[in-house]
């Protein structure tokens, strides 16, 4: 099943159950796109949120660098390795829905 989730959210706890869902998704061989969008860059701005980290670990679980929303100056002041696992261009979320069997929102 391809899988887009959204997570627009500041609070890490929602942030870190969506984060683990698309973990687990993918895991069991679910393709699995994620879509961060304003206010999360509040929680991938923070190095000691669990987000911080978990962001990074797209790649071990074969997830590709997620997309998102930010405005070049929220980009701006992340560290390198937020960036790294960040799309190289900001995407609008409704053009990109209709490519997937399901939507999860956050």
């Amino acid at each position: 099943m391809n899988i887009l989730i959204k997570l627009a959210s500041d609070n890490e706890l929602i942030a870190y159950e969506a984060l683990a869902l698309a973990f687990v998704l993918a895991t069991f061989d679910h393709d699995v796109t994620l879509f961060l969008d304003t206010p999360t860059h509040l929680l991938l701005g923070d190095p000691d949120s669990r987000i911080y980290g978990m962001i990074q670990s797209l790649d071990l679980y074969d997830i590709e660098k997620a997309w998102h929303g930010f405005t070049d100056e929220q980009m701006a002041r992340f560290d390198d390795d937020i960036r790294h696992a960040l799309a190289d261009e900001r995407c609008v979320f409704y053009d990109k829905r209709a490519l997937f069997d399901s939507v999860l929102e956050f």
